[in-house]
């Protein structure tokens, strides 16, 4: 018996160490790639074409009505204008795809179950009576009384012996 035990500690172990190590050289390598590729981007100029659109979006700043920095002053000091508030959008466009997802349901309202009109007030019973029995009216019919208020049963029940 302990010749297994001992062998199952040792697959264990084992299968653990090989997890462990596994998880370190992913890292390792990964952190390895991505220095490397960071160096090499680093060494790379701009592309032609980003060079272009910055360019291009530096002059449009420096063509505006208003200074950049004087913009940016204007607003520190005045807030923005009702033109640039944000405000929600109606836009539903982001959440279109999730009706093509499997199994999507969309949000509906639930009906209101109630009664519409107000509840009935049921007249307290006097502790002691049971139902019809605590009165009788002449004539030997039972008397029209409210039901009896439903009375919970607090003793600990024994399950009945299996036969």
């Amino acid at each position: 018996m302990s010749t297994a035990r001992s062998d199952l500690l040792l697959f264990i172990a084992v299968a653990l160490s090989t997890t462990v190590g596994l998880f370190v050289l992913h890292k390792w390598y990964a952190s390895y790639l991505d220095v490397q590729y960071h160096a090499e981007l680093d060494e790379r100029a701009p592309s032609e074409a980003l060079q272009a659109a910055r360019e291009e979006e530096q002059k449009l700043l420096a063509a505006g009505k208003v200074p950049l920095a004087q913009a940016i002053d204007t607003v520190a000091r005045q807030g923005r204008p009702a033109s640039i508030t944000p405000a929600p959008s109606d836009d539903l466009s982001p959440v279109s795809g999730w009706i093509q997802a499997k199994g999507f349901k969309p949000a509906t309202a639930h009906p209101v179950r109630g009664t519409r009109n107000a509840p009935r007030q049921l007249a307290p019973i006097p502790v002691g009576t049971q139902g019809a029995s605590a009165t009788q009216v002449p004539g030997g019919a039972a008397p029209a009384t409210a039901p009896s208020p439903l009375q919970l049963r607090t003793v600990f029940v024994k399950p009945e012996a299996v036969r």
